[in-house]
């Protein structure tokens, strides 16, 4: 298994947050709608939820991964799939602004990889 190109993870990442933020958008405007702001609250957790446990989907692929056909896996090799707590520990530091983007583009693993003892490899 080869290691994925940078076009190819932003691209799967770009796909994956426009699906991230559709339930955010949705409740949001279900909350306007309703007139009750909590509605909104739901939105998020699902997109928060979605980012952290997104390689841990059927497959240990991401809707992102899974249409530009990668996927993170542990170093091993062996899938992602139904190991949430792994997904969580390597997507957990997406919430941390350009750092991991920062150690990509010099060529470095991710540190939710680091942490989460997993690669990102051609499927």
């Amino acid at each position: 298994m080869t290691e994925v190109s940078k076009l190819n993870r932003f691209l799967g990442l770009l796909i994956d947050g426009i699906i991230a933020y559709i339930p955010m958008f949705v409740f949001s405007f279900i909350a306007v709608l309703a007139g009750v702001g909590l509605i909104a609250y739901i939105g998020w957790l699902l997109s928060i939820c979605y980012y952290l446990f997104r390689d841990a989907l059927p497959g240990g692929q991401s809707i992102g991964k899974k249409l530009i056909k990668y996927a993170a896996v542990k170093q091993d090799g062996s899938s992602l799939e139904g190991d949430y707590v792994t997904s969580a520990t390597r997507n957990v530091t997406l919430f941390i602004p350009l750092v991991d983007l920062i150690l990509v583009l010099i060529d470095k693993p991710r540190l939710g990889d680091d942490l989460a003892k997993t690669k990102v490899v051609n499927k």
